[in-house]
């Protein structure tokens, strides 16, 4: 094809875009004016009236059905072929004016006879019909100068040529990339069209299904309605004159906020090239004039599902930041947020490390002390504690008076939980013992802090009714880690870690306490506590021997306890186990009965 071919195929194109506008824009507002005077004339005092008001629907139906067969997408060629003009020109001049007359000649009589009986709404629709009537017979006057070789004429005494060669130029040229777009049955619409009766039409269809709408009559007008409102859909059109549409959409695709409002694009030109260009610029839908009711409907429903799809998302997103920020890592609730399917909302059995604090001594301290003394004191110190827990990873469970639940490995899976679990405990305990020598807390007289953990399955998940529910860990690994929280205030230590945990953390030195008979448990639970006092290794080495004299009995057991005792006064443990075997109890199992 060559350039004089492709200058002709694109004038042809520019004519006919313009042609559709001036004929489908009156067309559509007749047929859509006729369907609402033909609804309104159905009460028993008005339907004498209706048999005059189906002529009139009908000949709208019939003239909309005709103008979109003479120009629907792809008979331009017939259009500007020689040997059709005489054909076109007949159809133009005669066929089309056979409904128009019909429509006005009806319209007329329904017209005079409403009046007397003061039915002003559907006689206002009646007048708004006549007029787009006179409208489209006028433009079919200058349309049919075309038929006779003047079509510069004929675009420019309709104004369709620069608006219509705007927009074949934009469908024509490629794009570098195209823009991808970012449920209630009723939304806020926001309706875009320079043709007045455009726009009352599809507000009176909407406003009739239960719709809140606004309109815009140019691309400007809704750029700024946008701006300034929240609406649900927009319906904009096309062809418009200074800002076309695809310019609208293209800007409404560049905002944060409004690329997210579906879009329906609303045109007389339904080919293939420019259903494709309007969804490649980011419009969610296509709907051709003249307009299908029923389409129409499927349209808007579609785009408010899409619209309140995404506000779900979006609340769902700020539900899980709003929920978790406090509690979890701002890394993990990142995660959940592009994840969500990892928060199970039902609860689900999955493998945690649980992790218990408590404060010695507290009731004593809350009874005893001014309340606006300790509480901005306890306030730091649970700060203190949080920071700790989210910076390794941890979820904070709930903190109740003294103490604090938090856990690892939920609610975004962390394969390493138990080392996550005991490096934070590490770093507790020194964070603990420094705040407790601080000069303000000292005063106070705030005990230890002491530390249970214990690993095993758990369900985690959300549990509750509609209007309440937690966030939070349920099962036996939780009650363990519990008592083995309690067991340090019965041995004397701070930290008590069980195997299951302590097995995975081979980089961290135990040394064992024993096998822990819990209230309640059939089974024992070994336990241990990390090396991070009295770390020599003649100590460590002096312990694990005593300790391995337990199970065997004897004095040799007894002897070696209290030589370690003598030489380590300070280490709670060590004293323990020479209580024990001095009151007659042997063996390394070690029966309590703490909560």
């Amino acid at each position: 094809m060559n350039a004089a071919t492709d200058n002709t195929s694109s004038s042809q194109r520019i004519i006919l875009a313009g042609i559709r506008q001036a004929l489908m824009a009156p067309a559509e507002a007749i047929l859509g004016y006729g369907e609402l005077v033909n609804q309104a004339l159905v009460t028993d005092d008005l339907k004498r009236f209706k048999a005059d008001a189906d002529k009139v629907l009908s000949a709208a139906r019939q003239l909309s059905d005709m103008i979109n067969h003479l120009l629907a997408a792809g008979s331009s060629d017939v259009l500007f072929e020689e040997k059709d003009v005489a054909d076109v020109e007949k159809e133009l001049r005669h066929d089309l004016r056979t409904p128009i007359n019909a429509i006005k000649g009806f319209g007329e009589m329904l017209l005079e006879d409403l009046e007397e009986l003061d039915e002003t709404g559907v006689c206002a629709d009646l007048g708004k019909l006549l007029e787009e009537s006179n409208q489209l017979l006028g433009n079919l006057g200058h349309i049919v100068n075309f038929t006779q070789g003047d079509m510069g004429a004929a675009a420019a005494e309709l104004g369709a040529e620069t608006l219509a060669a705007d927009l074949v130029d934009f469908v024509d040229k490629p794009t570098a990339s195209s823009l991808k777009p970012l449920p209630e049955d009723t939304g806020y619409i926001l309706v875009v069209d320079d043709i007045a009766s455009n726009r009352d039409l599809l507000s009176r269809r909407l406003i009739l299904d239960g719709h809140r709408v606004a309109t815009a009559s140019s691309g400007v007008e809704a750029l700024e309605m946008l701006d300034g409102e929240d609406f649900d859909l927009v319906l904009l059109d096309v062809m418009m004159p200074g800002m076309s549409g695809l310019e609208v959409l293209a800007r409404m695709k560049q905002h944060l906020v409004l690329k997210t409002i579906p879009v329906v694009m609303v045109s007389a030109l339904d080919d293939t090239s420019s259903v494709i260009r309007c969804i490649e610029a980011g419009a969610d839908d296509y709907l051709p004039k003249p307009i299908n009711q029923t389409l129409f409907r499927a349209r808007i429903k579609s785009g408010l599902e899409k619209k309140h799809w995404l506000d779900e998302e979006k609340r769902q997103k700020k539900f899980i930041r709003d929920a978790f920020s406090r509690f979890v890592p701002e890394v993990v609730v990142d995660q959940l947020i592009k994840n969500p399917e990892q928060l199970s909302l039902g609860g689900r059995r999955q493998n945690l490390t649980v992790l218990f604090t408590d404060l010695e001594g507290f009731t004593r301290l809350i009874e005893g002390a001014d309340p606006e003394e300790v509480l901005p004191v306890l306030n730091r110190y649970f700060d203190g504690l949080c920071r700790i827990v989210l910076d390794h990873g941890g979820t904070i469970d709930k903190i109740i008076g003294d103490a604090m639940l938090a856990f690892f490995g939920a609610p975004v899976e962390q394969p390493d939980h138990p080392e996550r679990a005991m490096a934070c405990v590490l770093e507790l305990d020194a964070f603990c013992q420094a705040f407790q020598k601080e000069d303000d807390v000292h005063k106070l007289g705030f005990g230890k802090t002491r530390i249970g953990v214990h690993t095993g399955v758990a369900v985690v998940g959300n549990f509750g009714g509609e209007s309440f529910f937690d966030y939070t860990v349920l099962g036996d690994v939780v009650n363990t880690a519990s008592r083995m929280e309690a067991v340090n205030k019965q041995i004397g230590t701070r930290i008590c870690i069980s195997g299951e945990t302590a097995s995975h953390c081979t980089d961290i030195e135990f040394r064992p306490i024993g096998t822990l008979l819990l209230k309640g448990k059939s089974t024992g639970v070994a336990a241990f506590v990390p090396v991070i006092e009295f770390a020599s290794k003649s100590f460590i080495s002096d312990y694990r021997r005593a300790f391995s004299l337990l199970d065997l009995g004897g004095e040799e057991a007894l002897e070696a306890f209290q030589s370690l005792a003598k030489n380590y006064p300070d280490d709670a443990l060590t004293a323990f186990h020479a209580r024990r075997l001095v009151a007659g109890e042997s063996g390394s199992t070690i029966v309590f009965n703490t909560k």
